[in-house]
């Protein structure tokens, strides 16, 4: 970005201290102390933009930043009328989608020519999934699905893979967002079948596209039991939040958790994931 860029119509602005040395017109992030560098590269830190600089700066200065502008750079350094989004390189924009393993994938605003563009940066903010869980039978690998997935006697409308005698393994497989910086919560959704405690395993493992598919094995949560006193007539909680840790999630990686139960008789029903976006 060029010395002499222009910010015109700056809206949300804030003051904030930095920590390190700072350009005017660069995107800012939090570092969990003060303001620095934003860096899409940087995914363990969540150095995602929130702030575009209004005024340069070394550590313990205090600067003006924005949430909204109009930036215009001599330099033409853009692609015109396309998405902009937060670099890999420390605190600059770019109209290249990043596309390295990891990188966080923060749209920032759109250009309007190769000089110009118009900055509209969004607080995070919360996405919520709820993953259908695929079973196998632990014991026999040629049981059929019929047998693996069962309804609830009673009330029908509640089919799952029944865990009962712990014979039944569950399996989760999906992707994390391109644009995922935390994940808020983890939770197995059960429906409890009979008066009994509830005791699962879940291990997971996690991969880049092209890299080895052993990858990340996670942190395994051993021992876990539902959230509430285990009773025939609840839908239920298990809380596996520690197993996405920040080595674990990351922007486009695909995971697959195991769900291993060892005690209670229940339906596995799905599982809940509230990821914060930016």
């Amino acid at each position: 970005m060029a010395t002499d860029v222009q910010i015109q119509d700056a809206e949300g602005l804030v003051s904030v201290t930095l920590a390190g040395s700072v350009k005017y017109g660069e995107a800012i992030a939090y570092n969990g102390t003060n303001w620095v560098q934003a860096d899409a590269s940087d995914a363990t830190t969540n150095l995602y933009a929130q702030y575009i600089a209004l005024q340069p700066g070394v550590a313990a200065d205090v600067i003006q930043a924005c949430q909204r502008c109009t930036l215009y750079d001599v330099d033409a350094p853009w692609t015109a009328n396309t998405m902009l989004f937060l670099s890999g390189t420390a605190g600059a924009l770019t109209s290249t989608r990043p596309a390295t393993a990891g990188d966080v994938v923060q749209l920032l605003g759109q250009t309007v020519s190769t000089s110009g563009a118009r900055i509209d940066i969004k607080a995070p903010r919360y996405m919520e999934v709820f993953l259908k869980p695929t079973a196998v039978n632990a014991l026999n690998a040629s049981t059929t699905t019929a047998e693996q997935w069962q309804a609830q006697s009673t009330t029908d409308e509640w089919v799952g893979p029944d865990v009962d005698e712990a014979l039944v393994a569950g399996w989760f497989t999906s992707r994390f967002p391109e644009n995922v910086i935390s994940v808020d919560e983890a939770s197995i959704i059960i429906n409890s079948q009979a008066d009994t405690a509830v005791d699962v395993d879940v291990t997971a493992v996690a991969a880049y596209d092209g890299a080895s598919n052993t990858g990340d094995a996670g942190t395994t949560a051993t021992a876990r039991t539902t959230s509430a006193a285990t009773d025939t007539a609840h839908i239920q909680k298990v809380m596996i939040s520690n197993l996405f840790d920040a080595d674990f999630l990351k922007p486009g990686r695909t995971f697959s958790l195991r769900v291993d139960p060892d005690a209670g008789d229940f339906l596995l029903l799905g599982l809940y994931l509230r990821y914060v976006i930016v």
